[in-house]
């Protein structure tokens, strides 16, 4: 039987001041029009940031000792985790975009993504060197943007695309490479996930039926649990030996 396909992920890597995040909001926003849940991950250069404010209650209650808060407003949550992410998987960077999610993009996180072929890139440039030193560092590369003229593109298959005067154009380039993935995901209405250490696992169909049945079976002989069968269960495993 077929696999179920884990969620697509685009990178959008270059140099500063290349149009990275001009890119990603492109994408992001093009994406959406299309009527895809997108998720974005962006890397933050600076040592010292910190999303909390000084002085705010947030920042207060983690000055006291909290090693997670979670901010609650009317139309927005966010989880403050206190943890060091220089080792940080990509995997483990983007487990946490998990809510019915077509689609994740990743700005920024330049060596991660070049270490990992399975992630299509978007290369932001500013001149033709470092056109050359992209297609020496990233593969695959899905397109190049930025600042730099047609002419420095002459010599590659890779094509161009300029964000700001033909946006959809960098959309067609990106939804024909997620779009029958993104089709099959939602067709394929999932029901079981597994991630080990921040890589999600591909479960065929009799898989998933199995391991649903199985974990819902003993989940159901715990004390004041009633299973109908449209529950949904998160079970954790973490080692004793690692912590955050």
């Amino acid at each position: 039987m077929p696999a179920y396909p884990p969620t697509p992920k685009i990178a959008v890597v270059g140099s500063r001041k290349s149009g990275k995040t001009t890119t990603a909001e492109t994408i992001v926003r093009e994406l959406t029009k299309k009527g895809y849940r997108v998720a974005i991950v962006k890397h933050i250069h600076e040592p010292d940031f910190t999303i909390d404010a000084k002085g705010k209650d947030t920042w207060r209650l983690a000055q006291a000792g909290a090693l997670t808060t979670v901010g609650v407003a009317a139309k927005e949550l966010a989880t403050i985790k206190k943890v060091d992410t220089t080792k940080y998987t990509l995997g483990e960077i983007t487990r946490s975009c998990k809510d019915n999610i077509d689609i994740i993009i990743i700005e920024g996180f330049r060596s991660l993504v070049a270490q990992d072929l399975t992630i299509p890139k978007i290369v932001t440039a500013k001149n033709k060197d470092e056109i050359t030193e992209a297609v020496q560092i990233f593969k695959p590369i899905l397109a190049f943007t930025g600042p730099i003229s047609k002419a420095d593109m002459t010599t590659l298959k890779i094509p161009y695309v300029d964000v700001k005067k033909e946006p959809r154009k960098l959309i067609e380039v990106v939804d024909k490479r997620v779009a029958s993935v993104i089709k099959k995901k939602r067709e394929s209405k999932e029901t079981v996930s597994i991630d080990i250490n921040g890589k999600m696992l591909s479960i065929n169909p009799y898989v998933q039926k199995v391991t649903r049945n199985v974990l819902l079976a003993v989940v159901s002989t715990l004390k004041g649990v009633t299973i109908k069968g449209d529950e949904n269960v998160q079970i954790t495993i973490t080692s004793q030996s690692k912590t955050d």
